[in-house]
């Protein structure tokens, strides 16, 4: 059995780790522990767990946390035994940390005393081994005991003993430059320990660095008197005369026995033996095949894996060196070192190279491995990028038969290399996620593995996979973000998780304390990234910050105010360093991380408000044309772009209708109109048309468009009145400043919501106008529009020449190749068909609407067009694949927010019902959709309204007394009631 309290409570035995439940037992535990081999009372146990609050039987309380212990322990019982004076854990010093910690950290102390080379050594190695024990704050999970508070003191006391015997040890053996790194974090981290700074400012003068130690000695007296109001002791002033008068006492004397002490091996460089992963590596199957292949062949002598912080690279690295046959490796953390001047030394120690006093470590590197084999692991160069480059290549030139593995944010640049990005792990696609789906994507399994480490037990199933797919897709699938998240599933459930991703960085972070200080919290990993990146690069990189999804070098050069040029050139290397990702179609985007921590910067580094403005106006100019292009051949083309620039669409319309800069948010609303309603989007349309309804705007030609885009959403939404009004007003302003174009658009939705309630002559008087201006514009497609419509409503009257205007609609709206125009016209072609009596044109005819309108995804004309093919298909004697046809329709516009939609087709459905002899649901759904009609004031289309009426009818004189038992039951059933039953239906 091993136990650990240097960091949370940890008990290891022979069959895995024993988990003990947070609170009282782990209390009990740490305590027992600290006194182990002797035994406690009862009572001083209950006095150490509950204080002044004592349970009512104290001595029995303490007896059943024991026997949970006990059970929990398992085969390994007995070392808690009862004894007449109290409890006794029966546990050797060798199977406690903190004990093996207190003993080599004293052991080193010893060994330093000895002015040899070899004793510093052990000094050293007595440190190194403590130091690995060391996993975070000690008696973690009892830290807020008062009784805790003594040997945390002396425990961390100790620590810091232990890493300033580790720089007296690089002191003595002459490794300057690694002392000034490892002092110069311990003099930042506790800048009222004045040794820290005396070891410091030695290291730098012994460096070559009199200035720099000067400058250490002066920022220490700045401080000390800003907090204190001291000057520093008399140990470092001591020390400070001594560098000014450059004092020979200060100079390195090699220990007598240095040159023939065996070859040192870098303390923070090891062979891959002592690196085992602690957990599982998920998802880079095929990678690792492909790449350990190439290192074994040695096709890739110089192999870097590059990715954004938290990708998993120095994990994967560890695995492909762990799949190199017949070399030895040697593993170097760079990310330890301060100065570039320090990686030589670094990785010359990692590969067992002597540099003698005075010497050239990459002579001694270069000499030590010569042609040999070996594989040579360099982790986390981005921060010495430069000498990292300079050392690898050397290595190519004079180590021929090393091959390196290097990890970075960025690549090296050095001949030969070979770069392979890591990406992040596969999430599931959004949507509804079953189990067995999310148990297949390696994103989802890391985190159920991460989760059941902290919550035994913990599985993804039914109730929390969709939570689950949520959260690592909020994550990009970035590993490290998603083990941090796993994290708290001892105290969140997947749901709790979730919805607390709203803020990345309060949440991502760990309580592991061996983890390294940058990857702690996913702040700092991204931190030290752009750290590295240059002022102008840093700017750029928190100008993206304002975007919401992925954007194009257009929107980029546009939001930062900089040349096409310098874009491209600021693009790329925030590329190659990891910060950007490239995505499949040839946009840019952030990863959703990267994305919060840009936005933080940009609000907290930059004029916020003018980037937005900028940003606003680019989608604003970007919306203009594409509602433009959407009346185009290059209809489909638009909508996909204008699909995935939708997160910064919306993101503008957020900002500026919310203060940032209304009269554009109003415009913008304008413009996204058509598209919102090609997509579908009515529901989130109408939100937004309503908040732009709020705000001030002082052009008229802007408010006759917000007007506009208020009809043109509540025409579909069932809001007839509403748009007829808006429509109305918005034509009457564009009329009176003389704009045809704006005045057309208007006058087209106007006679649309016209036709609707039933009034076919103002619909009429409408498009015809609508026509006329539109021709004068120059507006074909306005123009065609309103010949189409105005077709329709010739046809729903009965005028003679109806037939006539379908043909020259059609005949224009083919010679202007646009999708939706084209399937318009066809409706109307199937619609004179059933007229007619003629179900087979029809059919055909509308069987190619709906081909048209799946093209552009146009689902308010997919709804129309399968109404007409299912009513086609009645007449065709074919009632099961009308029933199926008219289902589809009604789900789908009630998936859309289209109420006269889900009306026609719950009516299309019932006329399929009644032809298959099922009159009792047919009727409830006539009753149903007519209540909807009633409610929501939306009439039955007038070319339909005989039809419907006959129908009912009909069915009622069928049913007879029974009509009125449904109705009565239909009274207590709403559309959403409906829909419901044939979503169950379908599935």
């Amino acid at each position: 059995m091993d136990f650990s309290v240097l960091g949370p409570l940890r008990i290891q035995g022979d069959e895995g780790e024993i988990t003990l439940r947070r609170g009282l037992p782990r209390a009990l535990m740490c305590f027992l522990l600290l006194h182990h081999r002797a035994p406690v009372s009862a009572e001083v146990l209950a006095d150490r767990l509950w204080g002044e609050q004592q349970p009512v039987d104290a001595a029995n309380a303490v007896h059943r946390v024991v026997s949970y212990v006990r059970r929990t322990l398992g085969a390994h019982a007995a070392l808690l035994a009862t004894q007449p004076s109290g409890y006794l854990l029966a546990v050797d010093d060798d199977a406690l940390d903190a004990a093996r910690f207190e003993g080599l950290v004293t052991r080193a102390g010893e060994s330093s005393t000895k002015a040899t080379a070899g004793s510093a050594r052990d000094a050293l190695r007595h440190v190194e081994e403590a130091l690995t024990l060391w996993r975070g704050e000690p008696l973690a999970d009892v830290a807020h005991y008062e009784w805790a508070a003594a040997p945390i003191s002396r425990l961390e006391e100790m620590h810091l003993r232990a890493r300033e015997l580790r720089v007296d040890s690089l002191l003595t053996l002459g490794r300057h430059e690694d002392a000034v790194g490892e002092s110069r974090a311990l003099a930042t981290a506790f800048p009222l320990r004045e040794e820290f700074h005396a070891q410091l400012m030695l290291a730098l003068y012994r460096s070559g660095r009199q200035s720099e130690a000067l400058e250490c000695y002066s920022s220490v007296r700045r401080y000390l008197a800003a907090e204190l109001g001291l000057d520093p002791g008399p140990q470092l002033q001591l020390l400070e005369r001594n560098i000014l008068a450059q004092d020979d006492a200060l100079e390195w004397v090699a220990p007598p026995d240095l040159e023939a002490d065996p070859p040192a091996v870098a303390e923070k460089a090891s062979g891959l033996e002592h690196l085992a992963p602690p957990t599982t590596l998920l998802g880079r199957d095929d990678a690792l095949l492909e790449l350990s292949t190439s290192l074994n062949q040695a096709r890739a002598r110089v192999l870097t894996l590059t990715g954004p912080g938290g990708v998993g690279k120095t994990r994967m690295a560890l695995e492909l060196a762990s799949r190199v046959q017949d070399k030895p490796a040697w593993f170097v953390d760079l990310s330890v070192l301060a100065s570039e001047s320090l990686v030589p030394s670094a990785v010359a120690r990692a590969v067992g190279a002597v540099i003698p006093p005075g010497g050239n470590a990459v002579e001694a590197l270069a000499g030590t491995v010569k042609d040999s084999p070996g594989l040579l692991v360099l982790d986390n160069c981005e921060h010495v990028v430069g000498a990292v480059s300079d050392l690898v290549s050397t290595v190519q030139r004079r180590c021929t038969g090393v091959v390196q593995l290097a990890t970075s944010r960025r690549p090296l640049r050095v001949a030969g290399e070979m770069t392979w990005p890591v990406p992040p792990l596969d999430t599931p696609d959004d949507g509804q996620v079953t189990v067995r789906e999310a148990s297949q994507v390696a994103a989802v399994r890391l985190f159920e593995e991460r989760a059941a480490s902290v919550h035994p037990g913990f599985v993804v199933d039914d109730e929390n996979a969709e939570d689950v797919a949520a959260i690592v897709r909020a994550l990009d699938g970035l590993p490290l973000a998603i083990e941090l998240a796993a994290a708290h599933a001892d105290v969140l459930t997947a749901n709790g998780i979730r919805r607390r991703l709203a803020d990345h960085f309060e949440l991502l972070a760990t309580e592991l304390r061996d983890a390294a200080p940058r990857q702690r919290t996913l702040r700092a990993v991204i931190g030290s990234s752009v750290e590295l990146l240059t002022d102008e690069e840093r700017r750029f990189f928190f100008e993206l910050g304002a975007f919401a999804g992925s954007f194009d070098l257009e929107a980029v050069t546009a939001v930062s105010a900089t040349s096409p040029n310098q874009s491209f050139h600021l693009i790329a290397s925030l590329v190659r360093q990891s910060l950007v990702t490239v995505t499949g179609s040839g946009q840019y985007r952030l990863l959703e991380s990267l994305r919060a921590y840009a936005a933080e910067g940009l609000a907290r580094e930059l004029p916020e408000e003018l980037v937005r403005q900028r940003h606003t106006d680019h989608f604003l100019d970007f919306m203009t044309r594409a509602d433009e292009g959407l009346r185009t051949p290059e209809q489909q083309l638009w909508l996909q772009r204008v699909r995935v620039s939708l997160p910064d669409i919306r993101s503008a319309l957020s900002w500026s209708l919310n203060g940032g800069a209304p009269e554009h948010g109003a415009m913008l609303t304008a413009v996204a109109a058509w598209f919102w309603t090609l997509e579908g989007l009515l529901d989130e349309a109408e939100g937004w048309v309503k908040l732009a309804a709020t705000v001030p705007v002082a052009d008229e030609s802007v408010e006759a468009g917000r007007l506009h885009a208020v009809g043109r959403i509540a025409a579909p939404r069932g809001h007839l009145k509403e748009a007829q009004r808006a429509c109305a007003a918005s034509a009457a302003i564009s009329r009176r400043l003389g704009d045809d174009r704006a005045a057309a658009k208007a006058l087209v939705t106007l006679g649309l919501s016209q036709w609707a309630m039933g009034d076919l002559q103002g619909a009429a008087a409408s498009h015809d106008e609508a026509a006329t201006r539109a021709e004068s514009a120059g507006d074909t497609w306005h123009h065609t529009c309103a010949l189409v419509l105005r077709a329709r409503t010739a046809l729903d009257a009965g005028e003679p020449d109806a037939a006539q205007r379908i043909k020259l609609a059609l005949t224009s709206a083919r010679s202007g190749k646009e999708a939706h125009l084209i399937g318009l016209a066809l409706s109307q072609r199937a619609r004179h068909a059933l007229l007619t009596g003629d179900p087979e044109t029809a059919f055909a005819a509308a069987g190619e609407c709906l081909s048209r309108w799946e093209q552009v995804g146009y689902r308010e004309g997919r709804i129309n067009a399968l109404n007409l093919q299912a009513r086609a298909s009645i007449g065709l004697n074919r009632p099961e694949a009308a029933a199926e046809l008219a289902r589809q329709a009604t789900l789908m516009a009630a998936k859309i927010g289209h109420r006269g939609g889900v009306c026609e087709g719950a009516e299309c459905l019932a006329s399929a019902l009644h032809a298959s002899g099922l009159d009792k649901d047919a009727f409830m759904l006539l009753c149903v959709a007519a209540d909807e009609r009633r409610r929501s004031s939306i009439p039955v289309p007038a070319a339909m309204a005989a039809e419907v009426a006959a129908l009912t009818a009909r069915v009622r004189e069928r049913l007879g007394a029974e009509a009125v038992a449904i109705a009565a039951r239909a009274d207590f059933m709403t559309i959403e009631d409906l829909v419901e039953q044939l979503r169950t239906q379908v599935q």
